[in-house]
């Protein structure tokens, strides 16, 4: 199981624009705790609110999101997909906004960044959803997504962010492509 946030598209690079557009905050910002308000100076609890009531108005928001991922290890992605047995499936708890549903919206930016046709599922239960489809590793970013993943028995990577640097117990990587590599070393392109 792949995360499609802060994994393959970097949502905090487009709340932080969003949120300067609105009130200008600054862009430069580590987000260090999962409250954008604690971390981002100028920005208030209410603020914070406005911004994601501005993304879920914003139509097919999720669709213009840009790139985390390197485009090196989006390739290898769809390198790996296709020339390997593993079954890999993009989880996402993204709420809905304007526009194409958040599923369709997810679909369309892996297809035009990746060139796979994914198979993609909604939920904020990740952990239970993740058993049932008997997935045997996942790639997270989020503190409580992993620790819901390792809940329900699933094995967990963490995708190293500075929220997420106090879990210490799992293994961790820097990028898509060591993840890759992590589950098969001898995989290349």
């Amino acid at each position: 199981m792949i995360d499609v946030d802060d994994v393959l598209t970097n949502f905090n690079k487009a709340f932080l624009e969003l949120s300067h557009r609105l009130f200008g905050t600054p862009l430069d910002v580590q987000i260090t705790v999962w409250d954008f308000y604690k971390c981002v100076p100028g920005l208030s609890y209410e603020m914070e609110q406005i911004v994601w009531e501005k993304i879920k108005e914003t139509e097919n928001f999720y669709e213009t999101l840009p790139a985390y991922a390197s485009q090196e290890d989006l390739l290898m992605l769809k390198d790996f997909i296709q020339k390997t047995d593993y079954e890999v499936f993009f989880i996402t708890s993204r709420f809905p906004t304007r526009g194409r549903t958040v599923e369709e919206q997810t679909v369309l930016w892996i297809e035009r960044y990746v060139g796979i046709k994914p198979r993609v599922f909604v939920t904020s239960k990740k952990g239970i959803f993740c058993r049932e489809l008997k997935i045997d590793l996942a790639l997270d970013d989020a503190p409580h997504h992993i620790e819901d993943l390792m809940n329900h028995g699933i094995s967990a990577v963490v995708m190293d962010w500075s929220y997420n640097r106090h879990i210490t117990n799992l293994p961790r990587v820097k990028t898509l492509g060591e993840f890759i590599k992590l589950i098969d070393p001898s995989f290349s392109r």
